[in-house]
C-alpha cells in the first residue's frame, strides 16, 4: 500500500471522525441548553445555536486533523520542514488562537453572554478533548500501518523463502547436477569405493538438510556450515584440484544464526559463473568475523562468457536478509576476487 493510498484512506476516515466528534460535542448543548433556548417556542434560534456549535467543532477538528495527517504521512509542507520543538510551539499557539477566534465568534452569535468565564472554560475543554481524540486517531493510524507493514514483510519473507527453496532444489536436482554426481559415483564405485561412499553421504546430507530447513526462517550457523561442506565436497569430487575451498576460523562457542541455504546459493553462484580448469582454479574461502557479526564468502573470479541464468539467487538472498534483519549482504568485486559479507543473527 502506497503512502498516497494511506493518506487518502486516512483523510476519508478523518472526515467521518470529525463529523462524529462534532456531533458528540454538540450533544451536551442539545441536552442542557435546548430547554432554555426553546423557551417561548423559539425553536429556530435553538436549532441555529446547535448548528453553529456543530460547525465550529467540525472546523476545529478538521484543521487539526489535516495538520496531523500531513505530518504523519510526511506530506511536503512548510510545517513539516520545521524542527520538532517549533512544530510543538506552533501547534500550541494555533490551539489557543483558534479557540479564541471561534470563542469570540460564538459570543458574537450568541445573545446570552452571561457567565462568560465558565463558558470559556467549558468551550476550551471541549476543544481540548477533540484534540485528544484526533491525536488518538493519529496513533491508531500509525499502529495500523505498523501492523500492516509487519504482516506484509512476513508475507514477503514467506514468498522469498519459497523462491529460495525452489532455486536451491533447482540447483541441486537439475539434470546436469544429478548426471555429474551419479556419473562420478558410478566411476568411483569400482575405482575408489571410499570416494563413492562419501558422495552418497554428501548427497544424502544435502537432501536431508534441504528438507529440514524448508519451513525454517533461521538455522544455526554450524548446521549451515556443515551443509555447505557437504555441498563443496560433492563438487570437489567432480572438479578435483581445480576447485579448492577453505573454512577459516569458523569454530565458535556462540550460537549464531543464518538464513538457510545462504552459503549454498553463494557457492552455486561462484561455480556457475566462473571458468574451472586446470589452469584456472576456483578458490572459495569461507571465514567467520564475529566482531563484525558477519560470515565472509570469497571466491576467485574467472568469469564465463554469456552464462545463461535468471540472476535471482543473489537478489533473492538480499531480499530475504533485508526483510528479516533490515541489513543487506554486501557484495564487492575487486582484484579478481568476489566477496560477500553475510550478516549473522544473534540468538532470537
Amino acid at each position: 500500500m502506497s503512502a498516497n493510498v494511506d493518506y487518502s484512506k486516512g483523510m476519508s476516515l478523518g472526515w467521518r471522525l470529525c463529523f462524529i466528534l462534532s456531533l458528540l460535542a454538540t450533544i451536551p448543548r442539545l441536552i442542557f441548553v435546548w430547554e432554555a433556548l426553546s423557551f417561548d417556542g423559539q425553536y429556530g434560534i435553538s436549532i441555529l445555536d446547535i448548528l453553529i456549535q456543530f460547525v465550529i467543532s467540525f472546523e476545529f477538528a478538521w484543521i487539526f486533523l489535516y495538520i496531523c495527517l500531513n505530518y504523519t504521512y510526511k506530506i511536503p509542507s512548510w510545517f513539516n520542514d520545521q524542527k520538532i520543538y517549533v512544530q510543538m510551539a506552533l501547534m500550541i499557539i494555533l490551539f489557543f488562537s483558534l479557540n479564541e477566534i471561534l470563542f469570540q465568534l460564538k459570543l458574537a452569535l450568541d445573545k446570552d453572554n452571561s457567565d462568560i468565564l465558565i463558558f470559556r472554560i467549558v468551550y476550551y475543554l471541549y476543544h481540548f478533548l477533540l484534540l485528544l481524540a484526533i491525536l488518538g486517531y493519529r496513533n491508531f493510524l500509525l499502529a495500523s500501518q505498523a501492523y500492516y507493514r509487519v504482516a506484509l514483510e512476513n508475507e514477503l519473507l514467506k514468498v522469498e523463502q519459497i523462491k529460495a527453496q525452489l532455486e536451491a532444489l533447482r540447483n541441486q536436482l537439475n539434470p546436469h547436477f544429478l548426471f555429474n554426481a551419479l556419473n562420478i559415483l558410478n566411476i568411483s564405485i569400482f575405482t575408489n569405493p571410499d570416494l563413492a561412499q562419501r558422495i552418497v553421504l554428501d548427497l544424502s546430507d544435502i537432501l536431508r538438510y534441504n528438507l529440514k530447513v524448508q519451513n525454517q526462517s533461521l538455522v544455526l550457523l554450524s548446521d549451515e556450515l556443515a551443509a555447505a561442506k557437504s555441498y563443496l565436497d560433492l563438487y570437489k569430487a567432480r572438479f578435483g584440484e581445480k576447485l579448492l575451498f577453505f573454512f577459516e576460523d569458523v569454530c565458535t562457542t556462540k550460537e549464531w544464526f543464518i538464513i538457510p541455504l545462504s552459503l549454498q546459493i553463494l557457492i552455486e553462484n561462484a561455480i556457475k559463473h566462473n571458468v574451472i580448469t586446470s589452469n584456472q582454479v576456483l578458490f572459495i574461502e569461507i571465514k567467520l568475523n564475529e566482531s563484525e557479526k558477519s560470515l565472509i564468502v570469497q571466491n576467485s573470479v574467472n568469469k564465463k562468457l554469456d552464462v545463461p541464468g535468471t540472476g535471482i539467487g543473489l537478489k533473492n538472498l538480499d531480499k530475504r536478509y533485508k526483510i528479516q534483519t533490515g541489513i543487506n549482504p554486501s557484495h564487492l568485486e575487486k582484484d579478481e576476487q568476489f566477496t560477500v559479507k553475510v550478516p549473522l543473527i544473534e540468538a532470537p
